[in-house]
């Protein structure tokens, strides 16, 4: 049995329409700052400059800005709920939003961040080895800055 086309476009929309609202359920990826007027969920500073900026989305689809990649780190460190996803800015020009696992982060004190965290995002890469190169300093992976910090040495 053949169906008729309009049959085939109502199933086609109907199909869309499911899709797109799973989609709305489910958290999406990170938004646009507002730049001069949204605080840091963590040390509730404003967050003037997108490119040191990172983001944390919760399943509900909660979003929770940083002005610093540190502050979202310590955040983590006691957040009551982990989050479905977290984004940092790169500070590549061109790059954007990255998911935080998949970014590399330059660590250098020539880096001034907001809240001292001296940590800058980039995709992995020549980019990201040129910036490391011009800045001095080393590369870290999400998962180091996830872990706490080690004790400090016997006195």
């Amino acid at each position: 049995m053949r169906r008729s086309p309009a049959l085939r476009r109502a199933a086609a929309g109907g199909a869309l329409l499911c899709g797109m609202l799973l989609a709305a359920c489910a958290p999406g990826g990170p938004r646009p700052l507002a730049l001069g007027q949204e605080p840091c969920t963590h040390c509730h500073m404003t967050i003037v400059q997108e490119r040191f900026s990172a983001e944390a989305i919760l399943p509900t689809g909660k979003v929770f800005a940083f002005d610093d990649v540190g502050c979202l780190a310590d955040w983590l460190a006691t957040a009551a709920e982990p989050p479905a996803s977290v984004w940092v800015w790169s500070a590549i020009p061109g790059e954007g939003w990255l998911p935080a696992e998949e970014a590399v982060f330059i660590h250098s004190d020539s880096l001034r961040t907001p809240m001292g965290g001296n940590l800058a995002a980039a995709r992995p890469g020549a980019g990201a080895d040129s910036l490391r190169a011009s800045l001095g300093g080393t590369l870290r992976r999400w998962p180091d800055l996830r872990a706490p910090d080690p004790p400090p040495p016997p006195s």
